[in-house]
């Protein structure tokens, strides 16, 4: 797929004859690459759409030489967004989104809730209080790997990842990305994820937080802080639907590829969520 660009935003996409479109956001350090299984699975599972997958900004292909915040992203990301819904003369987009890129869909919910239709936030990463940057624990994080992993060859570094997003060796030339970027601005990137709190305006906003067509999903091989973070946002969004992936991780998207693509289209479609082993629907 051609890369195309938006400002600073780059992005490619698929079905763009279609009306109807859903936008992909990916986790922290990673990029657009992570929506492979998605693009390949056009045809079985998101005909009919058009898919957008998008890299953050400072990730992939998105240059910036301004240092990544939430809040720029949204409003990048909310200026592109705009330009989608224009050139398409539609009243909305349908977000998918991981980890930190549910932290910016939720900024652009709060702040341009007629944007978005179907919304949904898989591994969310969401805190109660913000720490204060300097003592954070990104970058203690930050502190130690250079202390330790800077000494370490890069192919020492790339299996780490590997095993830290619990994805296979066959993803090792993609994951390999990382490395190009700076430590101050993987410090950063991770510090951002690992503070971000529920803006309190929204949660006074009635009839964004009874929105129905949101879903939340994590899975039980993630860290703790991913299934508070999903049980937290259900409590924010009481009309959502909660699911929990069984044997799930950050990039079950990669993973579990055909459950993931299934349990998309079918919300997107219906807002249905069809039982399954894999999963359980907790509300």
């Amino acid at each position: 797929m051609t890369v195309k660009h938006f400002n600073d935003l780059a992005y490619t996409e698929i079905g763009e004859e279609n009306s109807e479109t859903i936008l992909f956001l990916h986790a922290k350090l990673l990029d657009k690459w992570i929506w492979k299984r998605q693009k390949e699975d056009y045809d079985k599972y998101f005909k009919g759409f058009h898919c957008i997958f998008l890299d953050l900004p400072n990730h992939g292909d998105s240059i910036s030489e301004e240092e990544f915040s939430i809040d720029k992203s949204s409003i990048e990301i909310s200026e592109f967004i705009n330009h989608i819904i224009g050139i398409k003369d539609i009243g909305m987009i349908n977000i998918v989104a991981l980890g930190i890129g549910g932290s910016i869909a939720i900024e652009i919910l709060n702040e341009n809730p007629q944007m978005i239709g179907n919304l949904i936030l898989s591994s969310p990463e969401i805190t109660d209080y913000r720490e204060i940057e300097s003592e954070s624990v990104a970058n203690g994080l930050a502190k130690a790997q250079s202390e330790y992993l800077n000494e370490k060859p890069d192919i020492f570094i790339t299996k780490a990842y590997l095993r830290y997003f619990g994805i296979s060796k066959e993803h090792y030339n993609d994951m390999e990305r990382i490395l190009d970027r700076s430590l101050r601005e993987e410090r950063k990137i991770t510090y951002e994820s690992l503070n971000y709190t529920i803006p309190e305006s929204l949660k006074d906003k009635k009839n964004i937080i009874e929105k129905e067509d949101v879903l939340i999903t994590y899975g039980t091989k993630e860290d703790l802080n991913c299934t508070k973070s999903a049980i937290d946002l259900k409590n924010i969004f009481p009309n959502a639907k909660l699911v929990e992936i069984i044997r799930g991780n950050h990039l079950w998207n990669i993973i579990d590829h055909d459950l993931f693509n299934t349990i998309i289209s079918n919300f997107i479609r219906s807002n249905h969520i069809q039982d399954n082993s894999r999963m359980n629907i907790l509300e």
